[in-house]
This record gives C-alpha cells, structure tokens and sequence, in this order.
C-alpha cells in the first residue's frame, strides 16, 4: 500500500531539539547516526554541517520537494486552526 500524504502530517525538529530530546552527550552526537522516520527535519543538514555522519530515511523521500513543502504548508495551516 503507498503512503497518503494527505494523511501524515509533516513535522521536524532541530538538531537542539533532537540532542535535548534523546539527551545525546557531545560523544554520541559525534558517531554516525541513522535518523529513521526523519520527515523534513533540519537535523541532518546541521549535524551534517558539524561534520557529523548521518543518514536520513523516511518514506515521504518518494515525493518531490515541491509536495513535501505543500504538504508542510497545509499541515501548518490546519494545525493553527484555520481549517
């Protein structure tokens, strides 16, 4: 069955939010990372910046970054109450 886009929401978070979030210390913020699930996260692209390892998968990658973004713009203005 393929994924909907029309019914996932997209969300990402911070490379900040992620090391905060799984309380990863500066050692293991360095080692190569499998970040599963990613969705449109700014995680890799900084951590990546630091020189750190990471691959990101999620199964959203099959769309195009044009229909990733729509669906992040939608996802923003249904989840502000302007549905």
């Amino acid at each position: 069955m393929a994924l909907q886009l029309e019914n996932v929401v997209l969300w990402g978070r911070s490379a900040r939010e992620y090391i905060g979030m799984f309380a990863l210390t500066p050692q293991e913020a360095n080692r190569r990372i499998l970040d599963c699930a990613a969705g449109p996260i700014s995680f890799t692209a900084e951590m990546t910046e630091k020189g750190t390892q990471v691959v990101a998968c999620d199964p959203i990658y099959q769309f195009s970054a044009e229909e990733i973004q729509q669906r992040i713009d939608e996802s923003l203005f249904e989840n502000d109450g302007f549905k």
